[in-house]
């Protein structure tokens, strides 16, 4: 039998009103180079356990083993069944020791170094069940092994079944926020499917390596996903840190393109870059899951500690650099363009700086282990995800604006080259018909009256001249008739009420079973640009001598009228009509189409249950005329 050992602190009183109490200054500390839970040649040295100062048990980095003690009483006569909670869910290996009435019983020895199976109680944090006789008083020794590393021991003593009515709590605020951060973790890896762009690579594995931080920085990693997977739990948290801040730094680079823009920063990042890849490399080439070594430092049952003390201090002070780094990149970038991305960058890496040296300053014993430090975690890197997705959104929307602004510019740059190459054939064609008229037309002319007098003076050959007369006559009738198809001359002169008047008597008056009807309205000639009017002139055209080839009409009707800065035309016919589709339209209609759309108008075709209707509208005057 062990006798029970004295010690200066008042117990925890555990009766029927007990519901719940953070331990930390009732308990004692002891600071221990054994390797090994040895419980019965500690609890003989109640002397060199020293009073626990501060709101929360964190000896910092450190390459040392720790006892806690604590003390509970029971007043009741009745049992009284309770739950020790160690919120830290890092701890390498912790085995709880309680001693009462001279006994010292053993828990079962866990940590993140044996598989989560292996718990006394399945949850994210390391629960102990603790139960006490009726009128007893109990010490509790609990041994923890994180030496190598930072030590946290934040220590909570419940009541069991208050313990099991809020665990909840904790269940619904963590999976709200990791909930948050898988949907950003689809919708990166959705943009990166869409996209393909390093950029969006980038932000993928940043926003992956946040989320899974987090898992692992909550216990819920290997509570969850990977409870097997000890040699991952330990190395877990310094290497989804690395790959934040990897992710982070190549994120920056293409989003600012700090390789064409700022050279400065951009081998100012690669040097980062660098020592962040090597400090990742060192850590997993001593992982014993690579086998690489047999005295590894990073090994889970062999580590010595000294060496993995030095890394983590010095991966601590290079992640807190490397996001330090990125809000600089960001503020250097606004500073010298102005452009607010840089602001919203720093200030959504700020979040992340908040994270991780609230981390940082736990680890270091600078602030408590509570509540508020265990979950600033999830809500700033909530934000900062947030904010880095809204900017990229905003990146992309940026860019699509400008790329259909462009798109634009290009396609009134295109109509713009072809209404100038439509007006050079325009000008080419009254220069054909001017050829045509005022030089073959009277040169035929001329000669048609020298072979006619030459006619007038053959003897008996007469009716043979004269049909060569006839014969030439009817080639300058046809070389007119070109040339005022070309560029008709009415057109010109009086503009085209007058030349669609022509053309419609003209067409009368060789059809004569065919009605012809041209209406229009007041027409201002001077508001219609020349280029509109040649256009209209040969949309009537084409029109009309389509319904005389194909439309088997009674009559046709060409309505022209002009409302505000446009001018439309109407042709409709009482024909046979043909098949809408634009599949079946022949050359002349595709053509009034083309023409039709390059001037930025429209041309509507419709059946009526008799003959067909074409509609066409044009602006008299735009901006694309030279």
């Amino acid at each position: 039998m062990i006798s029970l050992p004295l010690y200066p602190q008042s117990p925890i009183v555990a009766d029927r009103h007990f519901r719940q109490v953070v331990l930390s200054e009732q308990t004692t500390l002891l600071a221990d180079t054994v390797p090994v839970p040895h419980s019965r040649e500690v609890i003989k040295h109640p002397a060199a356990f020293r009073p626990q100062v501060g709101p929360s048990i964190n000896p910092g980095f450190t390459n040392q083993f720790y006892w806690v003690h604590f003390r509970v009483r029971n007043p009741e006569p009745t049992p009284k069944e309770l739950v020790l909670e160690v919120e830290n869910p890092h701890i390498n290996k912790l085995q709880l020791f309680t001693h009462a009435q001279g006994r010292l019983q053993a828990g079962l020895l866990t940590g993140d170094h044996f598989p989560f199976s292996r718990r006394p109680i399945r949850h994210p944090h390391f629960l102990f069940p603790i139960t006490i006789a009726g009128n007893q008083t109990i010490d509790g020794y609990l041994w923890v092994d994180k030496h190598g590393e930072q030590v946290q021991i934040p220590l909570r003593l419940w009541a069991k079944d208050y313990f099991m009515a809020n665990t909840n709590k904790l269940y619904l605020f963590v999976g709200f926020m990791f909930g948050i951060g898988g949907l950003y973790c689809v919708l990166s890896l959705l943009a990166l499917l869409f996209f393909r762009l390093r950029l969006m690579f980038y932000y993928f594995g940043y926003t992956v390596s946040a989320w899974l931080f987090l898992a692992a920085h909550t216990g819920f990693g290997f509570a969850l996903l990977w409870p097997q997977a000890t040699w991952w739990t330990s190395a877990a948290r310094p290497t989804l840190v690395l790959m934040m801040y990897i992710s982070s730094v190549l994120f920056v680079r293409v989003f600012f393109r700090l390789e064409t823009n700022f050279r400065r920063l951009f081998r100012y990042t690669t040097i980062l870059l660098s020592v962040q890849v090597a400090l990742l490399l060192m850590l997993w080439l001593q992982n014993p899951a690579l086998g690489l070594f047999k005295n590894y430092w990073y090994n889970p049952v062999y580590y010595s500690g000294e060496w993995l003390l030095r890394y983590m201090i010095v991966l601590h002070g290079v992640a807190i650099v490397s996001i330090a780094s990125v809000i600089f990149v960001g503020l250097r970038v606004y500073w010298q363009t102005r452009r607010p991305e840089g602001l919203w960058v720093a200030i959504g890496y700020l979040m992340a700086l908040l994270s991780g040296s609230s981390i940082t300053l736990v680890h270091v014993g600078l602030l408590p282990d509570n509540y508020v430090t265990h979950n600033l975690p999830l809500v700033t890197n909530a934000l900062d995800t947030i904010i880095l997705s809204v900017l990229l959104a905003n990146r992309f929307k940026d860019i699509h604006v400008q790329n259909a602004r462009i798109a634009v510019e290009l396609a009134l740059q295109r109509q713009k080259n072809a209404i100038q190459l439509l007006e050079g054939q325009i000008i080419e064609r009254k220069r054909l018909s001017q050829e045509l008229h005022d030089g073959i037309s009277l040169s035929l002319a001329n000669i048609r009256m020298k072979l006619s007098m030459l006619a007038d003076s053959m003897n008996g050959r007469q009716k043979e001249a004269q049909q060569l007369v006839q014969a030439l006559g009817n080639v300058g009738q046809d070389v007119r008739q070109f040339s005022h198809a070309l560029s008709p001359v009415m057109l010109e002169r009086y503009g085209l009420v007058d030349a669609l008047d022509e053309l419609t008597q003209q067409i009368q008056d060789s059809h004569p079973d065919l009605l012809v009807v041209f209406q229009h309205e007041q027409i201002v000639n001077q508001a219609i640009h020349p280029m509109v009017s040649q256009t209209m002139y040969q949309i009537s055209l084409e029109l009309l001598n389509n319904v005389l080839k194909h439309a088997e009409a009674q009559s046709v009707t060409v309505q022209l009228n002009q409302a505000d800065s446009a001018l439309r035309l109407l042709v409709s016919d009482d024909g046979r009509g043909y098949d809408l589709t634009e599949k079946n339209w022949g050359i002349g209609l595709q053509n009034i189409q083309a023409r039709v759309q390059l001037l930025g108008g429209q041309f509507v075709v419709q059946r009526q249950p008799q003959g067909m209707v074409h509609r066409i509208e044009l602006p008299a005057q735009t901006k694309l005329f030279s």
